[in-house]
């Protein structure tokens, strides 16, 4: 029965750490050499963890499973991080913040983020207590404060009470800025939250959304996903995992909107890399979306000539382009209208895009 017993906890042990693989980052060189923010969407199987990078500045949003926090230690350190400026406890669950403890023993780190909840569990007060002890700045998250590192920013924005059913609403949800481009991450917010978000009237528009809890339909409602009209979203959540996740109602909104959907569970981890300007993106096992493959390889006449006499306009927006602007690129196809001359737009109500001055 003894042998029994440690041949069950030795194969336990075993899954356990193999759950997260180590993918190493010094192969992600796309981008990289330009890009003024890049963004981790680190793969932990079924959890979050996200690494944030600017000039040298480093900030960390959760870091999966206790199982994972080698894992994610292992990632910062292949960056050349030796601290943190933040960290990030969305909410007070294993699959955000359980690997998070290892992480602060490896990695010096400056402030620590998160919300105050009447969670009480071992690995919540273990981790509150590792803050303590390193004497790392508590700070408890409020809606609206901004905080920046290198040449980007993250804003809170969620959560809006303080008096939801369980712990995924209390999620710190932040919007990432870096010059023209944005990254909303939302943690495991759901509905209630969501819907606090939209009447808040605050702008939630992003490039790029991390949809809230693994792609469950609990999350990314369409209101929501109206309101942030991201051109790509990604859904961090494990292969074959119990819960099903992504669900298929979230996949179609995704699919209707016209969003480019990334996961972690089919791609390992993705990165994103901006200059402020673009978008471009990696993933560990290659494979990419094809849109997004076509769009990095297309070099059409149309793409590379921003002497073309049209204009593109953004319906939503009501502001319109030149046809190489960043924000041409990112604009989803339904939004788009073409204008054969500025005086067309201007006289169509529509005004010109400060970056690319048309």
């Amino acid at each position: 029965m003894k042998r029994i017993l440690c041949a069950v906890l030795a194969l336990i042990i075993l899954l356990t750490v193999s759950s997260c693989k180590l993918y190493t980052p010094k192969q992600y060189a796309q981008g990289e050499a330009d890009a003024k923010l890049i963004v981790h969407f680190i793969d932990v199987g079924q959890g979050d963890s996200i690494l944030l990078e600017s000039d040298d500045e480093f900030v960390l949003i959760d870091a999966g499973e206790r199982g994972c926090g080698d894992t994610v230690s292992s990632y910062i350190n292949e960056r050349g991080a030796d601290e943190l400026k933040y960290v990030i406890a969305t909410h007070p669950h294993t699959d955000h913040m359980g690997g998070m403890r290892t992480v602060l023993n490896d990695i010096a780190a400056e402030n620590f983020i998160t919300v105050e909840t009447d969670c009480a569990t071992n690995t919540w007060i273990k981790l509150l207590k590792t803050v303590e002890e390193k004497k790392i700045n508590y700070i408890d998250a409020k809606t609206g404060d901004t905080y920046t590192f290198g040449s980007a920013s993250f804003t809170i924005l969620a959560p809006n009470s303080d008096s939801y059913d369980g712990y995924n609403n209390y999620s710190v949800v932040t919007k990432v800025t870096c010059g023209d481009i944005s990254f909303m991450l939302t943690g495991d917010a759901e509905k209630e939250s969501e819907y606090e978000m939209v009447s808040s009237g605050i702008d939630l528009h992003a490039d790029v959304l991390k949809c809230g809890h693994h792609g469950s339909s609990t999350s990314t409602t369409a209101k929501f996903l109206k309101a942030v009209d991201p051109a790509y979203a990604v859904i961090s959540c494990g292969k074959d995992n119990d819960y099903g996740h992504p669900h298929k109602e979230t996949m179609q909104k995704l699919n209707t909107l016209g969003t480019t959907i990334l996961r972690t569970d089919q791609m390992g981890t993705v990165v994103a890399y901006t200059d402020g300007k673009g978008l471009s993106f990696s993933a560990a096992n290659n494979n990419l979306p094809t849109e997004i493959n076509k769009a990095e390889n297309d070099t059409s006449t149309a793409k590379a000539d921003p002497q073309a006499d049209s204009y593109i306009g953004n319906k939503n927006s009501h502001v319109f382009h030149t046809p190489d602007c960043s924000g041409v690129k990112n604009m989803n196809e339904k939004n788009k209208v073409t204008f054969e001359s500025r005086e067309a737009a201007v006289e169509a109500g529509y005004k010109p895009c400060s970056s690319c001055n048309p």
